[in-house]
């Protein structure tokens, strides 16, 4: 190898190991910046409207930022319901509504009123599973969930009024507002004790809840 292509072999890793440590160093700071957040306000993971699966006193609080025409948080909503049920009394999820995909805003405010009548977690199982049905991203059509929703105990009626409430509408600008805030642009988004989850996965997730289960409940 003469001295040229090992100049420009070396150049090449510099620069790739210069992109690497920029890209390091930038995920450092936002991971700090949202440890910050966590400690400064709080309230930016876990607001009094957002549903709640688990011990509302568990000291293990995984936030997931939540569409419900996302396919991959219908993939997930399983395994983080079983990382959960795996630690009774000490890990609990909450749920804040992005709805970042086209027509998944209907089926946001659905979920919303299905909350006010403690139904939350039943139905979005309904919207989850329905997915198919309603959701094509070419052509969403999020109003036949509601003839998914007839074997529920959810009020229909009641339900459709709350959808078109002022109070849904402001659920889903508050949780929008803070995934700004935490830079959340896709779903699902995962904070487990206001550290995000930077490592996309299950079992990331499940080794970071872990962690803090064996931090904040040592033996």
């Amino acid at each position: 190898m003469n001295n040229k292509k090992l100049i420009i072999i070396l150049c090449g890793i510099v620069v790739l190991l210069g992109f690497s440590f920029g890209v390091y160093g930038h995920l450092n700071k936002k991971n700090e910046a949202v440890a910050r957040l966590a400690q400064e306000n709080n309230s930016v993971f876990n607001r009094s409207h957002a549903p709640i699966y688990g011990a509302p006193e568990a000291k293990v609080r995984i936030v997931e930022f939540f569409d419900p025409a996302c396919e991959t948080c219908r993939a997930f909503y399983p395994l983080v319901k079983r990382i959960v049920d795996g630690y009774p009394g000490k890990v609990q999820l909450v749920v804040r509504l992005v709805p970042f995909h086209k027509g998944s805003d209907e089926a946001a405010r659905i979920l919303i009123a299905a909350h006010r009548q403690n139904l939350f977690f039943p139905v979005t199982e309904v919207v989850l599973n329905s997915q198919d049905a309603w959701a094509a991203h070419d052509n969403p059509n999020p109003g036949r969930i509601w003839a998914f929703l007839k074997g529920t105990s959810l009020d229909a009626a009641k339900a459709r009024q709350d959808t078109g409430s002022l109070e849904a509408r402001a659920v889903l600008d508050q949780d929008m507002a803070d995934a700004a805030t935490l830079q959340v642009t896709r779903t699902p988004g995962f904070f487990v004790n206001g550290r995000p989850l930077t490592t996309f996965g299950h079992e990331p997730l499940k080794a970071m809840v872990d962690e803090e289960v064996k931090r904040a409940y040592p033996q």
